[in-house]
């Protein structure tokens, strides 16, 4: 159940690096909390090939820092987790499948905000198709979960007083 927040973590220190590195980005923005990336960026290429600048070396016009978005929100997830989900957890994996529907949530949102390259089907990206795929199958296996651990909790019962 550690990885339920842990992984939460990991994916917003992962994203901090992304936004460092200029990839993962959003559409454009034309606001006061908008980021900006400098000419060869990823942004910027991209932007060159929609013809949205004239030159690849040109800064990037200002965009969603979806990045962010995505690191602030696997930090609320990974809080979330630990602090309201583990304490009050009635299944062994809860942590982790709570973990895994806020994340699917959170990239199907962020989905609408991003530009970078990424593949599709349906209208929807890969990851969305992905999130839905998920939150489909985790009602069914958090299923099995909450029976498989009342299971080896009456197992675990029976073997500790005899009958």
């Amino acid at each position: 159940d550690m990885a339920g927040f842990t992984v939460a973590l990991g994916l917003a220190w992962g994203r901090m690096g992304c936004f460092l590195a200029g990839c993962c980005f959003g559409v454009e923005w034309h606001h006061k909390l908008a980021a900006y990336f400098p000419g060869w960026s990823p942004a910027s290429e991209a932007q060159f090939r929609a013809h949205r600048i004239a030159h690849e070396g040109m800064a990037a016009l200002p965009v969603h820092p979806t990045q962010l978005y995505e690191s602030i929100g696997s930090l609320a997830i990974a809080g979330f987790c630990y602090a309201f989900v583990m304490p009050r957890k009635r299944y062994d994996g809860q942590v982790f499948v709570v973990f895994l529907v806020g994340y699917s949530i959170l990239r199907f949102a962020l989905e609408m905000l991003r530009n970078d390259d990424r593949g599709g089907l349906l209208g929807l990206s890969t990851s969305q198709l992905i999130s839905v795929l998920i939150v489909l199958a985790l009602g069914p296996v958090s299923v099995w979960l909450r029976r498989r651990s009342q299971e080896m909790r009456r197992n675990r019962d029976e073997v500790v007083a005899p009958g």
